[in-house]
């Protein structure tokens, strides 16, 4: 069944899935909350571990990163219309303990949730900013979700002999029910308060998104468009990805930051050991 449709979207519906909650198999003494404005909740997904040859990537000396370990969250964005995980981890949860490509993770996505009152069906919106094996780990368990996808990533997804996925990671989304996005923004829920914008060359369709927070201001977790804040200081240049495009990655930064500017946004690089060390973590939010 279809939900209501948004603007500047191509809907595919490949399985019939019942918009809204489900009610049932809340955690025990957890409550979903009930908002009125935006919540933004900043989960623990992982961790790369300290990366002496990482600078270099992007083309950067060592000695001008401050930590070269990457932090690695995850998102849920309550809206009083629903909610969107956006971003889903390095481990897959079943294999939480386990370091692999040199990242490990201590917590479940699904514990995380569940301390909030939520269960995967519960799950309004599935999307990831890009669908690298550190952001897209968990994506099979909210294959009940609608997935937002841009049809350039659905496409390098799918491609086959991909060696920066693991389709394992999000086969089931082949079947969910989904929201393929053609415009260069969407408003998820159709107030202009949460945005998925593209800034594609880090892979084809990579995007950023964007929470407009009534007490925080604007929001914008940005993927992989940067991982080290020094980047920016530096203005050096995007890392050489041969799935990827610098010369599309240098002009959707430039993009990012003529946005930033002209609208205030408040930049958040997902992988910046540092600043992410300074975020609350659920069960505390941003609203």
């Amino acid at each position: 069944m279809f939900c209501r449709p948004n603007v500047g979207a191509v809907i595919v519906l490949t399985a019939a899935v019942v918009c809204g909650t489900a009610a049932a198999g809340i955690h025990a003494g957890a409550q979903k909350p009930t908002v009125r404005t935006p919540r933004l909740y900043v989960f623990d997904c992982g961790l790369f571990l300290e990366r002496e040859n990482a600078p270099a990537a992007y083309h950067l000396q060592r000695e001008q990163v401050a930590d070269t370990r990457m932090s690695v969250p995850c998102f849920l964005i309550v809206h009083p219309r629903g909610t969107l995980l956006f971003d889903v981890g390095v481990i897959p949860d079943a294999q939480i303990g386990t370091t692999i490509g040199g990242a490990t993770s201590t917590r479940t996505l699904r514990s995380q949730l569940a301390e909030l009152g939520y269960q995967p069906a519960d799950i309004t919106y599935l999307a990831f900013s890009h669908a690298h094996k550190d952001h897209s780990a968990n994506a099979n368990d909210y294959a009940a979700s609608t997935w937002l996808a841009r049809l350039a990533e659905r496409d390098f997804m799918f491609a086959g002999n991909n060696p920066r996925v693991d389709v394992s990671y999000y086969d089931k989304l082949r079947t969910s029910r989904t929201i393929v996005m053609n415009a260069d923004e969407f408003d998820v829920f159709g107030d202009g308060r949460v945005i998925l914008k593209a800034a594609p060359g880090h892979t084809p369709g990579h995007q950023v998104a964007i929470v407009r927070l009534a007490k925080t201001g604007p929001v914008m977790l940005c993927g992989d468009l940067y991982h080290y804040p020094e980047e920016r200081t530096y203005h050096s240049d995007p890392p050489n990805n041969e799935q990827g495009s610098v010369a599309q990655t240098r002009a959707s930064r430039q993009m990012i930051e003529e946005y930033l500017q002209k609208t205030r946004t408040t930049l958040w690089i997902e992988h910046d050991f540092g600043a992410n060390a300074t975020l609350k973590k659920s069960p505390a939010f941003y609203e």
